[in-house]
Parts: C-alpha cells; sequence; structure tokens
C-alpha cells in the first residue's frame, strides 16, 4: 500500500461532518477515482491527504508513515512527495509557462536562489521534460493567461511533475473544461500513470471519463463511502444510490 485512509473524519468549524469514518487503501500504481454528488466531501478528503487541511480524527498512512498531523520541515517533505492538481489551475496567470512549472521546485529549492529564480541546469532541463511529457513545450516563453484552459492545466500537470510525486492527487482537474478537452487532458494523467508509475487518486463527476481512466472506484455520499469496486461494476442501481433517484448519467465523449 502506498497509502492507508483509517476511520478519517473531518468536521468543520461551522459543524458540516465533511467525512464520516472513511477508510480504504490505495496500492501503487492505481488509478483510483473518487466520484460523488457536489458536497459529498471528495475535496475535502484530498486536502485530508496532501495536508492542506487537518483532519479531525483518523487517520493517513502515506509511504508506511502516518502522517496524519505531522508539522514543520517533516510535513514540508512529504508534501514534497504528492503532487496536487487543482480545478482552476492556480497559475501565476503574470509568468510564463516556463517560470510556473519551475514553481514546483520551490518548496525543495533554497531561498536566496528561489528569490532570484536562479535554478540550477538540472532543475531547468526538468521543467522542459515536463513540459514534454504533456505535449506544451513549444509554449514555454509564453504567458500563462494567454493559454487555453486546456493548455493551463497541462501547464499544472507540468508543475506538479517537477516533484516527481510518488502520489498525484487532482481535484476535478476537468470540471473547468469542455468535452473534448476533458479526454485530453486526461489523456496525460493516463500517461503518467501508466508510463511513468505515479499512483493517481482523481476526483471526477462523469461516469464515462471513470469508465475510461479508472483502475478503481470510490464514491462518497454525505461524506461515507457508499461504493468501493470496479468502474463497469458501477450499474443503473449504483448510479442511483449515489447520484439519487432523479439523477441522469451524462456522456463526456
Amino acid at each position: 500500500m502506498i497509502l492507508e485512509i483509517n476511520n478519517l473524519n473531518k468536521i468543520y468549524s461551522n459543524g458540516t461532518h465533511a467525512l464520516k469514518g472513511v477508510s480504504f487503501g490505495v496500492e501503487k500504481g492505481e488509478f483510483l477515482v473518487i466520484i460523488g454528488l457536489s458536497g459529498s466531501g471528495k475535496s475535502t478528503l484530498l486536502r485530508c491527504i496532501n495536508r492542506l487541511i487537518e483532519p479531525t480524527s483518523g487517520t493517513v498512512t502515506f509511504l508506511g508513515k502516518d502522517i496524519t498531523h505531522v508539522k514543520g520541515e517533516e510535513l514540508r517533505k512529504t508534501k514534497s512527495k504528492i503532487g496536487m492538481v487543482f480545478q482552476h489551475f492556480n497559475l501565476i496567470k503574470r509568468h510564463s509557462v516556463f517560470t510556473n512549472v519551475l514553481s514546483g521546485k520551490l518548496g525543495s529549492t533554497p531561498t536566496c536562489q528561489s528569490i532570484f529564480k536562479k535554478f540550477p541546469k538540472a532543475t531547468m532541463e526538468k521543467a522542459n521534460e515536463c513540459l514534454q511529457i504533456v505535449g506544451i513545450e513549444e509554449k514555454a516563453k509564453l504567458r500563462a493567461d494567454t493559454l487555453s484552459g486546456g493548455q493551463q492545466q497541462r501547464v499544472a500537470i507540468a508543475r506538479s511533475l517537477m516533484q516527481a510525486p510518488d502520489l498525484l492527487l487532482a481535484d476535478e482537474p476537468v470540471a473547468s473544461l469542455d468535452p473534448a478537452t476533458s479526454n485530453s487532458v486526461m489523456q496525460y494523467f493516463e500517461k503518467i500513470n501508466r508510463e511513468m508509475g505515479t499512483t493517481v487518486i482523481c476526483n471526477l463527476h462523469f461516469l464515462s471519463l471513470v469508465r475510461r481512466y479508472a483502475t478503481r472506484v470510490i464514491a462518497l455520499k454525505a461524506g461515507e463511502i457508499v461504493y468501493e469496486g470496479l468502474p463497469v461494476d458501477i450499474n443503473d442501481g449504483w448510479f442511483k444510490t449515489i447520484y439519487g433517484e432523479e439523477a441522469m448519467e451524462v456522456e463526456v465523449r
């Protein structure tokens, strides 16, 4: 197991119980997809895993080590092994594509180098390599805000790869994109998973994408796991259980 979640709970200060006793494991090399309605706890779960937020109770074990409440230098080292891609890209729009990708190494770059943007040659070469992986190296000198949404998300993926993460988390990475672009971006996550061996956990809405890319699925409903299994086994009955009786499946091609 690369990741083990045991009885994880998250209660926000407003009383919202976002996660309720969630437990599961993830094997190295999996492409795990988390599904569920908005508000089901998907984003909270990912943020607990990479320690953007603190769980209320339960444990998160990563690479055999309990990281639930690590702090300081230990937390920094842990987060350097977990990449994160967000729905809204989180790029510095006025900076170049290349500079945005380089920012993925800031956590492990000496302060004086990061302030003056003096990166070692090996780091610069790594940034070019990451841009090549997502097929966007020709855009390196352009400002990030001149790119399309799909291209910006590919920059965000390249930035996360600068960490050489053992685990890559993606929180609704295609929710802001059109259907055709969604498949294009998802193919890069698949490439990273299959060719580079990086374990991926991705939150998604559309079951057509889930069936295409996931090796395993976990469904959350009101903060609890209601399904765990193969994507092909999510039939109409399970769909209604996960999304409600009135829900209708929308296919993304």
